[in-house]
C-alpha cells in the first residue's frame, strides 16, 4: 500500500520590507498506476491536502495582515515620533516531517513559527493524523483497544515523566491536569508522541513539551 503514495514538498517564500516568510508544506500524491485501484480514493487524498494547504495559507495571511497594519503604523506614526525605534519584520516559517507512513495511516507534524515583535516569536506544533482509506482524522482513542482507559494510561505516564524533572514544569493549578479529549499527538516509527503548546504546562524556555509512549512498552494496549 505504501508504494502507491509519496509526498511532494512545496516551498513558497518571499522577503519584503515588513514581512518575510519561508514555508514548506506537503502534498500527498498517488502514483498513476494506483489511482484506479480501490484501495485509495483520490478525492479523500485531495481533501487532506486541501485541509493542510488552507491551514498553512491562513497562518501566513493572518500574519501578513498584521504586518500591513504595522507598516501603516510605522509609516504614519512610529518613524516620525521615534527616530531611534527599530523597524522589524513580521516573520513566518513553516516546516513539516512525515513521521509515520504505513498501515494506511499517515502522521505529519508541522512546525509553525511566527514573529510579530516583542522579545521572541512563538512556535506552534500542529499534527495531521489520518486514516488514508477513509479520510478520518485519527484521535488518540482510535489507537487503543476497546475497553482500555487510555486517558489514565497516558496521564500516569506523563506524570511519571514530569516527576523525573519537576523543575521544568509548572506546579499545582498551572501544572499538568491530564490530557484532553482532543489531545494533540503524532505518531513516529517507534511510538506515539503526546505534546502540549508553549506555556501550557511549562515555561517558554522548555520549548514544546513532548512525551513518547513507545510501541514496545504499550503494545498490548494498542489496536
Amino acid at each position: 500500500m505504501e508504494n502507491c503514495l509519496y509526498i511532494s514538498k512545496v516551498n513558497i517564500s518571499r522577503d519584503s520590507e515588513f514581512f518575510i516568510y519561508d514555508i514548506n508544506y506537503p502534498i500527498i500524491k498517488l502514483k498513476e498506476e494506483c489511482i484506479c485501484q480501490e484501495k485509495f480514493d483520490l478525492y479523500i487524498i485531495n481533501e487532506i491536502n486541501n485541509k493542510i494547504y488552507k491551514d498553512v495559507l491562513d497562518f501566513k495571511n493572518n500574519t501578513k495582515l498584521e504586518a500591513k497594519e504595522y507598516k501603516k503604523l510605522y509609516d504614519t506614526k512610529i518613524s516620525k515620533e521615534c527616530k531611534e525605534c527599530v523597524k522589524y519584520k513580521y516573520e513566518v516559517y513553516i516546516n513539516y516531517e512525515a513521521t509515520y507512513d504505513r498501515n494506511r495511516i499517515i502522521s505529519i507534524p508541522m512546525t509553525k513559527y511566527k514573529f510579530s515583535g516583542g522579545a521572541h516569536g512563538m512556535t506552534y506544533l500542529e499534527s495531521y493524523n489520518y486514516d488514508l482509506l477513509t479520510g478520518k482524522i485519527l484521535k488518540l482513542k482510535d489507537l487503543f483497544g476497546e475497553g482500555i482507559d487510555y486517558k489514565k494510561l497516558i496521564n500516569d505516564f506523563i506524570r511519571e515523566e514530569i516527576m523525573k524533572e519537576p523543575e521544568k514544569y509548572f506546579k499545582d493549578d498551572y501544572g499538568f491536569k491530564g490530557i484532553s479529549e482532543d489531545q494533540s499527538f503524532y505518531i513516529d516509527e517507534d511510538g506515539i508522541v503526546i505534546y502540549f503548546p508553549l506555556y501550557e504546562i511549562s515555561p517558554y524556555y522548555v520549548g514544546i513539551p513532548k512525551f513518547k509512549l513507545k510501541f514496545k512498552d504499550y503494545k498490548k494496549y494498542l489496536k
